[in-house]
């Protein structure tokens, strides 16, 4: 594919996708946080303007089909006066883990479409120094993803949880959660862990999910806790009401100096599950009042 950008003064300049079998057209670099989504284009000189020596080029990138912004393209400058004709010129654009899963979602294991608005300013031009194109690259779905798997673990698949903020103990629940969050995010860990375990305390107060006894808990140490939480999660579809009390017991582990759980070190993995959790629960234990399950 390939699109011509002709300025005012009479510069003409073509832009076009890479020969098939080279580098891929998108390539993603992984970073802390941000990742660095670039697209590969060739610039082809096919008439410059007197007195113009290079073209700036900028703009933005947008999912195919509507799905909307991805992000803007980093201004990079490319020199017109050179021997070579057909320059290889990448376009960067930042890009968070976040907007990555998106365009995950909105591409639903199809190839990858993409909008590429493109301008080009020749700031030495004594004319209307702009000037633009609009292409739709694809991209086939083995190629992307195989883009996605050199992310590796800097890209974090979030799930995001609603919580419910309206009134009562789900609300309570929720700003208990909310607190947690903000201690993670400080690194008091312990603290954020006694928060989420406010939040399973009020969740239970509820008595939806009653539970069928106490379990004995004071030989169990902290491996032993998860080891209980996964046995449950898998076991119990639709009754949540053992899985919410063994999450009480391992959340009320900072609680305790002593027996098999006072020695544990309570790090942030710890207080990120056993919020994640706890989330998780109070949404379906918010859908479950909102469809009448109360008691």
């Amino acid at each position: 594919m390939a699109s011509d950008m002709k300025f005012e003064d009479g510069t003409l300049l073509r832009l076009r996708s890479p020969e098939p079998g080279g580098m891929p057209p998108l390539s993603l670099m992984p970073g802390f946080g941000a990742h660095r989504l670039a697209v590969r284009v060739e610039v082809e000189r096919l008439d410059v303007a007197e007195g113009i020596n290079q073209v700036t080029f900028s703009g933005e990138l947008r999912a195919a089909n509507g799905l909307g912004w991805i992000g803007s393209i980093m201004p990079v400058s490319v020199p017109l006066r050179t021997k070579v004709n057909v320059r290889p010129v990448e376009l960067i654009i930042p890009v968070t883990s976040e907007q990555v899963l998106e365009l995950e979602k909105h591409r639903n294991g199809q190839d990858m479409a993409v909008q590429l608005n493109v301008e080009g300013a020749l700031l030495q031009s004594s004319g209307h120094p702009f000037a633009d194109v609009q292409e739709v690259r694809r991209v086939p779905a083995s190629v992307w993803e195989n883009q996605i798997e050199q992310l590796g673990l800097a890209v974090s698949f979030t799930i995001t949880v609603p919580l419910p903020m309206t009134d009562g103990l789900l609300a309570t629940a929720a700003k208990h959660l909310q607190t947690a969050d903000r201690q993670i995010t400080a690194g008091e860990y312990p603290d954020a862990i006694r928060e989420t375990r406010l939040a399973v305390g009020d969740m239970r107060k509820l008595n939806i999910w009653p539970s069928n006894g106490t379990k004995k808990r004071d030989d169990q140490g902290q491996d032993d806790r998860y080891g209980a939480l996964l046995d449950q999660l898998a076991g119990q579809a639709d009754g949540y009401a053992e899985l919410v009390q063994t999450l009480f017991n391992q959340a009320s582990g900072p609680q305790h100096n002593d027996g098999a759980i006072g020695n544990a070190s309570w790090v942030r993995a710890d207080a990120i599950a056993l919020n994640g959790m706890a989330a998780s629960l109070l949404h379906r234990l918010a859908e479950e009042v909102r469809t009448g399950g109360a008691r």
